[in-house]
């Protein structure tokens, strides 16, 4: 079987730990280049503020409760599967796959910062092999 005929879809995920509902704190704003490199390409207002772990007994002094996912979804589409039939190189099917609407794990850690589920730090540490 060929692959761009019976491909559908690609997922990909990361967990990040779950800032502690009970102590997060503040923390002022976000530097600038962090923000870029976490949405590079993609228009997203930088948080006024973010929050850091702190610790207290709910979640053992670690500042962090858990681990949520970071999620990547890509729909397999006609150009796109041109692409692969091409046998394009990763740089061709990135830039095709967000023209069809996929949000890099990144992307989808920034919204976690943003919300303040998680931090910064998490999300680079996860995603770092994606640059």
């Amino acid at each position: 079987y060929l692959l761009e005929s019976t491909l559908i879809g690609i997922m990909a995920q990361r967990l990040v730990r779950t800032l502690c509902s009970h102590c997060k704190t503040p923390d002022g704003a976000l530097q600038d280049e962090v923000w870029a490199n976490l949405t590079e390409g993609f228009s997203i207002p930088k948080p006024a503020a973010i929050y850091r772990p702190v610790g207290c007994t709910e979640c053992r002094h670690t500042g962090f409760r858990g681990r949520t996912g970071l999620y990547e979804l890509l729909m397999v589409s006609q150009p796109f599967s041109k692409l692969i039939k091409a046998e394009s190189d990763i740089h061709a099917l990135r830039q095709q796959s967000i023209r069809d609407g996929m949000q890099p794990l990144r992307v989808a850690g920034a919204m976690k910062i943003i919300d303040g589920t998680t931090t910064a730090e998490e999300v680079l540490k996860v995603t770092s092999s994606l640059t």
